[in-house]
């Protein structure tokens, strides 16, 4: 007895309180490999609630490709396919930004199911915070209980997204060497017309990596929700576009290095298996201490979180 005694009432070591925290890089690669498992099974959770959003932003890309050659040429986007110095080049350049533009708009997520979308956001938030968490029933209840204002951020991003793709096929369409519409146009609005669809597209996908984790986190109106997020993608333009253009290059490496149909192939099955719910926690272990350092440690900010 006296030897169980010794071994169950022997204090362990412990954590250090003193012992410094990891560097952001390594932290965030401990947490996703220690959650690997769960992130793969909260995004087939997800991905099976995504594809309606998944069909839109492939649609509306179509639209506006369609759009760019009946502006600019007059004609189908079949016919421009065909009539191309090398049509097999031009259909994979098609299928390659149709995977790109429907991966990118979905994971920022401005195409996504937004009430699971915050359901998905609070588990990725949870790993980040590393607080427990029961996948099945922290995601429904979430997804549940944001439903209203996911639904409204949901529908105007949607609406916004397939605007700015119909935008940026207009000018691609003025600025085209063969474009009917560049001779009509003078050479200072082409300019115009191009730093405002940058600054446009930047500011409304930098928005989006802090609109879901502060629905899920605080409880806000749709008009503080967009004026909160409009601050932190101004104020945090820098490393906003850091982490916009390291999502991008994510969703293309595998169409730039790897040949032919096996580039579509590896794609597919990374969104299918982890893409969505690893972009999350992506995202949300960039915007959390952002969040935490303006609006929940903040003594002047609204303390009306969850």
């Amino acid at each position: 007895m006296d030897l169980f005694k010794k071994i169950y009432l022997k204090e362990g070591k412990g954590i250090d309180q003193d012992q410094p925290e990891k560097r952001a890089f390594f932290r965030f690669w401990e947490i996703a490999w220690f959650k690997r498992y769960k992130l793969m099974a909260i995004n087939l959770l997800y991905l099976l609630t995504n594809l309606i959003p998944i069909v839109l932003a492939a649609a509306s890309y179509i639209v506006a490709v369609a759009f760019y050659f009946t502006l600019t040429y007059g004609i189908p986007v079949t016919q421009a396919i065909e009539q191309s110095a090398r049509p097999e080049g031009a259909k994979w350049l098609f299928l390659a930004g149709l995977f790109f533009i429907t991966g990118l708009f979905t994971l920022v997520p401005i195409f996504s199911s937004g009430p699971c979308y915050a359901g998905l956001t609070f588990i990725t938030r949870s790993f980040v915070k590393r607080e427990p968490v029961f996948l099945w029933t922290d995601f429904r209840g979430k997804t549940r209980s944001n439903r209203a204002l996911a639904i409204k951020v949901m529908l105007i991003n949607a609406l916004v997204g397939f605007v700015m793709m119909i935008g940026v096929a207009f000018y691609l369409s003025c600025i085209g060497l063969n474009s009917n519409l560049a001779a009509l146009l003078p050479s200072w609005f082409l300019y115009v017309v191009v730093a405002v669809v940058v600054f446009a597209f930047f500011l409304f996908f930098s928005m989006n990596l802090y609109i879901y984790p502060m629905i899920v986190t605080f409880r806000l109106t749709l008009k503080q929700v967009y004026k909160n997020a409009m601050i932190f993608a101004v104020i945090r333009w820098l490393p906003n576009m850091g982490i916009l253009l390291l999502t991008a290059a994510c969703i293309a490496a595998p169409l730039l290095l790897i040949n032919g149909t096996f580039a579509f192939i590896i794609s597919l099955l990374l969104y299918v298996l982890l893409a969505p719910a690893f972009m999350s926690f992506l995202h949300t272990f960039y915007v959390y201490p952002t969040l935490k350092r303006y609006m929940i440690d903040n003594p002047k900010a609204d303390k009306s979180q969850e």
